[in-house]
Formats: C-alpha cells, sequence, structure tokens
C-alpha cells in the first residue's frame, strides 16, 4: 500500500508490487494496480508497455527496376521513448522492387499514444545476406511528429546500420503482477501459471518466447542468488539461471502451498512464506518447514496465516495477524520468527500494523495503522515491557533451588524524539504530508510500573517474585519440586539469569556480592 524511496513516500489504494528500476535511471516499476507501469515521482506515472505501431506501411518506387540489379524491398518503423525504450516494429510493409537510384516512398506512418513519452520513430529495411538470411536494419531516426503524408528513403544516403534488436521486445501482459527484480538487469511477474521474464536492463520489453508455465496457479515470486523461488497453490518451483533464455524451472517435489501472498518474504538468504503446514523457506537446499519445531501445525493454522501481513526486519521474519478463537475472542499482534541461528525461535509481540514495509537502504521497518505511518523498533522510541518465559526445567527427583542472580544491563533510549513520519491517506490515494507518531507501532506502550522482576515457578505454582537486578536473591526454603520456570518482565536487557542450590553458590558469578 506505500513505499519509500529516498524522503519521498508513495502510497496507493491498492495492494501493490514495487521494485526499483534495474537500471542507472531512478524509476519504480509496479504491477498491482490496473496495467504494468513506471513510477517516476508522485504525478508523473506512464505504462510500462511501449506499444508497437498496429499498422503496416505502403511502400512504392517510381519508375521500372532493372531486372538484372533490382532487389526487393520492406519496411518497418518503431516507436522510440524519451528514455531510448523501443517498441517491437510494426508488421512487414508490402515488397517493392528497386534497383540503383531508385528512391522509396512510405506512407502510412501512425503517431504513438500520447499516455507514454514516445519522442521519435525508427526506419528500418530489409536486407538480404548472401547466404539468404532476411533481416531488418536500421537506417533513420525521425523526431516525432510521423511523416505526413510521407517520407522518402534516399537509399543511397540512408545506408544500411545495425540490425533491429526489438523484434521480440513483447510488452508486458496489461494483467502482469507480482512483479520482483533479479540480478543481472531482469525482471520477473506473472499471469495465472504463467512466468514471465524481461529482456535483462530492459524492463519495457517481455518476449512471450520466455514465458514459463507452472503446474498450479501462482500466488508469488521471490528471489535467492540467481534463482527465482515461486510460489503456487500446489508445489512450489525453483527457476534458476543468468539471462532469460537459460532460465531452468524445476519443481519442488514437496506439497507446501502457498497460502497469502502478502505473507511472502524475501529474508536475502532465504525466501518465506507462509504454507498450510507452517512457515516455509525456499533456497539452493530446496524447500523445508522452518517452523515445525517451534510452533504446531494446529497452533500455525488457529493463527490465520492466509490473513498475514508481513516483511522483514534484521533478517527476521515479521508476520502481523488478527484472527478470532472459536470462543470469539479477537488474537491481534505480531510474530517475529527468527531463521538466522542454528535453532529458530519465535517472539511475540502485541503490536499489529495494517501495511508493512521494509526500507533497505535504511534497515528500516514502517507500517500504517489508520492514517499514521510509524517506524518499527525506532531508537528513538520508549522500550516496551518484554515478557520471556524458560522452558521446563525437570529434575530426575524433587529438589529445591534456594538462590537466584540475574545480570542484567538498563537500556539507554536512542538519539532524541522521534522524526515526524507522514499521513498516508490510504483511501483515495493522494499523499499528504502531515505530523508524525511518536508511539510504538500500533500503540504506545504501556508504562511499566516495574521495570524489572523475574518469577520463579515450582510444579506450576508461583513460588517467588524477585525484583533484585545483579545481586543474590534467596528463593522460600521448606518445599521440593521436580520441574522448575522462570518468567522474566521488564525493559532490561538480561544477559543471563542463574539458579542455585544456595547463595554461596552464585557469589562468584555476582562478584562476591549477595
Amino acid at each position: 500500500m506505500f513505499y519509500k524511496r529516498g524522503t519521498t513516500w508513495f502510497e496507493w489504494n491498492t495492494i501493490v508490487d514495487v521494485v526499483p528500476a534495474p537500471i542507472a535511471a531512478n524509476r519504480l516499476y509496479m504491477t498491482g494496480d490496473g496495467e504494468p507501469k513506471i513510477v517516476l515521482d508522485g504525478a508523473t506515472v506512464y505504462p510500462l508497455a511501449v506499444k508497437s505501431p498496429a499498422s503496416a506501411l505502403s511502400a512504392s518506387v517510381t519508375g521500372t527496376p532493372d531486372p538484372a540489379t533490382q532487389a526487393t524491398v520492406i519496411y518497418a518503423y518503431t516507436y522510440v521513448t524519451a528514455f531510448d525504450e523501443e517498441s517491437a516494429p510494426s508488421p512487414s510493409s508490402n515488397e517493392v522492387l528497386r534497383s540503383g537510384g531508385m528512391n522509396v516512398t512510405l506512407t502510412g506512418f501512425v503517431a504513438p499514444p500520447d499516455n507514454r513519452n514516445y519522442n521519435r520513430i525508427r526506419i528500418y529495411r530489409s536486407q538480404t545476406s548472401a547466404s539468404g538470411v532476411t533481416d531488418f536494419y536500421f537506417i533513420a531516426e525521425v523526431v516525432l511528429p510521423v511523416p505526413t503524408p510521407s517520407w522518402i528513403d534516399v537509399v543511397e544516403d540512408n545506408p544500411i546500420q545495425e540490425p533491429i534488436t526489438s523484434l521480440n521486445y513483447d510488452p508486458p501482459p496489461s494483467n502482469l503482477t507480482g512483479i520482483i527484480s533479479l540480478p543481472n538487469g531482469m525482471l520477473a511477474g506473472f499471469v495465472g501459471k504463467k512466468l514471465y521474464f524481461s529482456e535483462p536492463w530492459l524492463p519495457h520489453a517481455w518476449p512471450e518466447k520466455y514465458v514459463q508455465t507452472t503446474n498450479f496457479d501462482i500466488v508469488g515470486l521471490g528471489s535467492f542468488g540467481s534463482s527465482v523461488a515461486v510460489m503456487t497453490t500446489g508445489q512450489p518451483y525453483v527457476v534458476s539461471g543468468t539471462t532469460p533464455d537459460q532460465m531452468i524451472m524445476e519443481q519442488l517435489e514437496v506439497n507446501y502451498p502457498c497460502v497469502n501472498k502478502r505473507g511472502i518474504v524475501d529474508l536475502g538468504y532465504v525466501v518465506a512464506y507462509p504454507s498450510t503446514d507452517g512457515l516455509v523457506t525456499i533456497s539452493s537446499a530446496g524447500a523445508q518447514i522452518a517452523t515445525r519445531q517451534i510452533i504446531s501445525r494446529e497452533k500455525w493454522l488457529k493463527m490465520s496465516p492466509d490473513t498475514f501481513i508481513s516483511a522483514q526486519y534484521d533478517g527476521r521474519y515479521v508476520a502481523c495477524y488478527n484472527y478470532t478463537n472459536v470462543d470469539g475472542s479477537n488474537e491481534i499482534g505480531s510474530i517475529i520468527i527468527d531463521l538466522t541461528g542454528e535453532q529458530p525461535f519465535i517472539v511475540r509481540v502485541d503490536m499489529y500494523s495494517d501495511y508493512l514495509f521494509f526500507e533497505i537502504g535504511a534497515g528500516k521497518l514502517y507500517g500504517v495503522n489508520g492514517q499514521i505511518a510509524t517506524e518499527w523498533d525506532s531508537l528513538r522510541q520508549s522500550f516496551m515491557n518484554v515478557t520471556w518465559r524458560s522452558k521446563k526445567f525437570v529434575h530426575s527427583g524433587h529438589v529445591n533451588f534456594g538462590a537466584i542472580l540475574a545480570d542484567t544491563e538498563t537500556l539507554q533510549v536512542g538519539i532524541g524524539d522521534l522524526t515526524a513520519l507522514p499521513f498516508i491517506v490510504i483511501e483515495d490515494a493522494t499523499f499528504v504530508t502531515g505530523v508524525g507518531d511518536s508511539g510504538a507501532f500500533g500503540s504506545a506502550p504501556s508504562a511499566n510500573t516495574v521495570p524489572f522482576g523475574i518469577r520463579v515457578y515450582a510444579d506450576g505454582n508461583l513460588i517467588s517474585t524477585v525484583t533484585k537486578e545483579n545481586a543474590v536473591a534467596r528463593l522460600p526454603a521448606g518445599f521440593l519440586a521436580k520441574t522448575w520456570e522462570i518468567e522474566i518482565t521488564g525493559e532490561r536487557m538480561v544477559t543471563g539469569a542463574f539458579l542455585a542450590w544456595s547463595p554461596s553458590e552464585l557469589a562468584i558469578v555476582s562478584g562476591g556480592s549477595q
């Protein structure tokens, strides 16, 4: 719904896919809001397609050619934009016979559409090689408007130059969606089961000859290395190659359908997406369920992954959820799934956003709630209250721990007030600059009455709440328990928590302080 480039914010009234240009020019390419488009700035938007002339030229000569030297020639022309984007050629003209000294008159030039920045045409003439191969060769460039009523090819003054390169430059389909950027200047997108690729460094050209087809409808795309991850309503695919004419498609033999396009996130090292069995990652190692060990399939499906609103942050997968329990109660918040270490883990956060966008260059995650854009985990925001609970430590017999120690550090709020972020008027897709919100993502953090605390549980019962930091605290005696847990709350950085039989065992850890 929104995108940030430098200091400029863009927003739309529908879900779109946006990628920066794989060329030197500072442009954005977008699908999802009608036909594919080029976005230059908030006020300049062009269709991505460069239309080709729809009708053929009419060619004629005056006089009778010399049978000994005559040759057959045909003509075509293309439209060219101010960005040097060239269309596919027009249909071929009629054949004419000419010999040396005879000029050819061309008529029937049609002006290009006015919804694109066309500024000239290029004219091509055929030439047959000694081996019998006929190609079109460039002979002239004419600044718009198109020649009326005719243009005369003085053949001796217009020698053939380079061969035409745009012969197969088909425009992208009008319903192309899911655009992504790939290495080597390529873009990719899809329509139904068809996967499309653009010509390298030519985002306006999408040759039909590069199309590949899957067995299932495509839901979304992602990329890693020189490969494309293709998520479908059935099995996923990986398409690898360095140029569009060399892409090889492989169907992965796993039944991991993608249930939500907005849940697809390119984490850089893998592409992650929500499936019916959990969070799936696709990489050079194939497709795997990354959450199998940290969340059951039943709990995963209960969270309605088909409604996730997802993005990345610091290499982690962030998903906002909003679902209703069977008892009618509402669950709203976010999960953060960390896949960067040997053991994945999950963090739950009671913050939510309707829309997310990760700005790669700044390493910042933004969200929109209502009409205010906010920044996730800003250094300028106050810290929220964290709750962390350990696993259950089960002993072979019944024991009693007599002391606990927590090593903590006080976190300093970053670098001043939160920079103002804009209002985003999603309803009518009009960008309006406004005053930012210094609160947290979605809602302001609740005030902490106690900045730090540890709760100790024995056999499921709360036996003590400790607020001491960096000092040994005694625990109640007079009972034994087999299962022990601790729960840490507050807004401190905790670097370690230690349970011991007696305070003396923790003296070394605490530096002798009791």
